[in-house]
C-alpha cells in the first residue's frame, strides 16, 4: 500500500522528450543509490540522506490524470529506484491511472527487476552498464556482485518488453575496448545507447574539469558497434543544436 507521500521521492520533472525514446514522459526522481560513480550528474540523489516528504501520491496522480493523452507515461529514475521498497506498488498505481511505466536501474538488484516483470507493472526497462566487467569496481567505487549485474542483463534481454542498455562514455573509465566488451556481453539486446559524458555537475568535483570524448569519436564508435548490436548515441552537441 502506497503511503500518502511517495517513499524517497525527491521531485519530478513535468515532461521530457529525452528520457524515454519515442515517448513524452514525466520523470520521477527517487533518492538514494548503492553505487558512487564519480561522474554521476545527480549527486544530490546519491547519498540517500533523509529528506522531507516532497512528492505526495495525490499530487502526482492529479498531475498525471490532467495530462492523460499528452503524457505517455512516467520514467522512474534516481538514484537507484530498485532500492525503494514501494517501487512495485508505485508502478502498479501509475499503471492504474492508464500511464505507461519505465524504470531506470543500475542492474544491481535482479530480484526487484524480476518482481516488476512478474507483476506486469513495467513497460520499459533501461539499464546502465557502467563499463567492462573487469573495471566495474573502479567505476562504481563500491563492492559489486557481478553475478547480479549479469543476471539483470539476461533477465532484461529475455523479458520480451521494450528495453535499452546505456553506457556513459567517460574518458579514463570507458574506452573503445570496454565498449566492445559491453556490446558482446549484450548480444541479443534491443539497443545500446552511448551517452556523452557531461562535466557540468558531478559527484566528484574533479570530473567537472574532465574533457569529454569528441562527439565525432562517439559517433564512430557507435557505427563500429552496430556490427555487434544496434547502437546509437545520445547527448551530443550537434543533437542539442538540432
Amino acid at each position: 500500500m502506497i503511503m500518502s507521500f511517495i517513499e524517497n521521492a525527491r521531485g519530478f520533472l513535468p515532461s521530457s522528450m529525452l528520457d524515454w525514446p519515442g515517448k513524452i514522459c514525466t520523470v520521477l526522481f527517487l533518492n538514494g543509490c548503492n553505487f558512487r560513480c564519480p561522474y554521476c550528474h545527480n549527486p544530490d540523489l546519491v547519498n540517500g540522506r533523509k529528506i522531507p516528504n516532497e512528492v505526495s501520491w495525490s499530487r502526482l496522480a492529479f498531475f498525471l490524470s490532467q495530462r492523460r493523452g499528452w503524457i505517455d507515461g512516467v520514467s522512474i529514475s534516481g538514484g537507484e529506484p530498485t532500492l525503494n521498497s514501494e517501487l512495485s506498488d508505485l508502478c502498479r498505481k501509475i499503471k492504474g491511472i492508464s500511464m505507461l511505466v519505465k524504470v531506470d536501474t543500475n542492474g544491481s538488484r535482479p530480484r526487484v527487476i524480476k518482481e516488476l516483470l512478474n507483476r506486469g507493472v513495467v513497460d520499459h526497462l533501461s539499464m546502465d552498464v557502467k563499463t567492462s566487467l573487469a573495471r566495474y569496481p573502479e567505476v562504481v567505487m563500491r563492492p559489486v556482485d557481478m553475478d547480479s549485474i549479469m543476471e539483470s542483463i539476461d533477465t532484461i534481454i529475455c523479458s520480451g518488453i521494450e528495453h535499452e542498455f546505456r553506457c556513459t562514455v567517460v574518458p579514463g573509465l570507458v574506452d573503445y575496448q570496454d565498449l566492445e566488451s559491453i556490446a558482446s556481453m549484450l548480444r541479443g539486446a534491443e539497443a545500446l545507447m552511448l551517452q556523452q559524458f557531461r562535466p557540468e555537475k558531478t559527484l566528484l568535483p574533479e570530473y567537472q574539469t574532465l574533457k569529454p570524448y569528441p562527439d565525432e569519436l562517439i559517433i564512430e564508435w557507435a557505427d563500429k558497434l552496430n556490427a555487434i548490436l544496434p547502437t546509437r548515441s545520445r547527448g551530443l552537441a550537434a543533437m542539442a543544436r538540432g
